[in-house]
């Protein structure tokens, strides 16, 4: 079996503010291109998962990221877009995806006003 690389990525706007999570899984043909794996949302509505398909982290991301290799898969455990057009859905393809799936994103937060590990998101000035 031919391994693939998969990355987690970490991006965030601002310096204080707390960092967002995905799954980077670079396309076999075009390795700075790929599907993203990712919850979106906000804790007042809850969070859904999405796949981006095409998604280059150098070229659709204005935020400051990074990438950490998270080891290997099998390559018949990714199924890449089959186009190069840029989509988003929600339809797991391929084992890697649909193990992703079998993990249910965060429902509703019941207080999202309240401090995350005890701090505030608005400190005082």
């Amino acid at each position: 079996m031919t391994p693939r690389t998969i990355y987690l990525i970490s991006s965030r706007n601002a310096e204080f503010q707390r960092a967002h999570f995905a799954i980077f899984v670079p396309a076999a043909t075009e390795p700075v291109q790929g599907t993203l794996i990712e919850a979106v949302g906000a804790p007042m509505t809850g969070y859904i998962l999405e796949f981006k398909r095409n998604y280059s982290p150098t070229n659709d991301t204005q935020e400051d990221y990074s990438l950490t290799q998270l080891g290997e898969v099998d390559a018949e455990n990714i199924v890449d877009a089959t186009t190069s057009i840029k989509s988003t859905d929600y339809e797991p393809r391929g084992n890697i995806e649909v193990a992703a799936s079998q993990v249910a994103p965060p429902g509703i937060s019941e207080n999202f006003l309240a401090p995350v590990n005890d701090e505030c998101l608005f400190p005082a000035q």
